[in-house]
């Protein structure tokens, strides 16, 4: 092709067609400006369709991975839940008729409680990797780049009440009244074992002394405030992973039509 072009523009240059020459030497230098505009045209259209496959596959991947963290929270969730109504009824509850059985249930449900642990490699990574920019919608992207944040004040929460339940909780509770006796009830499905530690007979006096104890109270309304920040802050995470799932489906039905 190119052997041709010069072809005719020595012909025109020998006839002394310098007119035609300038003419044709305009139309071939346009000719190539449009071919060099196509190729370009093309090649955008070839890495924007290319992005938006990478695209589809990590909106893909990020929705997999905010599912799989929404199943894990709202069974800890559930837990936290059995907890704090088991706190609020100890708290409400007229000590005077509680029985040693009913005091290591509440005990058993009340000191059993779940931590949020978040998977954060595929978002981590996303970030970490600049593929955060392939995603188009803005708003979606500033939800995803402040998630890490969002679980910082559950985390928080979470040291402070385990610390307390470490100092304070847990050693009161074993000054008065066997740990052993709330096994049974201090059930999760996810840490299910083969046996229960069988409960030992203490003397009434030991619970009789447990529920009227002003310490006591004040260690257990502690650990309900405690639980309560967590409870509060894992409902508003719930809200935000479930937020983004949504704005995420969108997406992805943008991309598929």
């Amino acid at each position: 092709m190119i052997k041709f072009f010069r072809h005719i523009r020595k012909s025109l240059i020998e006839k002394n067609q310098m007119g035609k020459y300038f003419k044709y030497a305009i139309g071939e230098i346009l000719l190539v400006v449009i071919g060099i505009l196509i190729a370009l045209q093309i090649n955008n259209w070839n890495n924007n369709r290319n992005d938006r496959l990478k695209e589809k596959q990590l909106l893909i991947n990020l929705r997999q991975e905010f599912k799989s963290n929404l199943n894990e929270l709202t069974f800890d969730h559930q837990i936290n839940t059995n907890c704090l109504n088991a706190l609020y009824n100890f708290l409400q509850s007229d000590k005077t008729i509680l029985t040693p059985s009913e005091i290591d249930s509440m005990t058993g449900v009340f000191t059993t409680f779940a931590s949020f642990d978040a998977r954060v490699g595929i978002i981590n990574e996303t970030i970490a990797s600049g593929k955060l920019d392939l995603i188009q919608n803005d708003s979606l992207k500033n939800k995803l780049s402040q998630w890490t944040g969002e679980l910082n004040d559950l985390a928080e929460d979470i040291v402070i009440r385990r610390e307390h339940w470490l100092k304070h909780l847990s050693p009161i509770v074993r000054k008065h009244i066997p740990i052993r006796n709330t096994d049974k009830y201090a059930y999760r499905s996810d840490y299910s074992r083969d046996s229960i530690i069988n409960p030992i007979t203490v003397p009434k006096e030991n619970y009789k002394t447990f529920v009227n104890s002003l310490e006591v109270d004040g260690v257990i309304m502690d650990h309900y405030l405690n639980q309560s920040y967590v409870h509060i802050n894992e409902k508003q995470i719930q809200s935000y992973i479930e937020n983004i799932i949504s704005m995420i489906d969108e997406e992805l039905d943008e991309v598929n039509d």
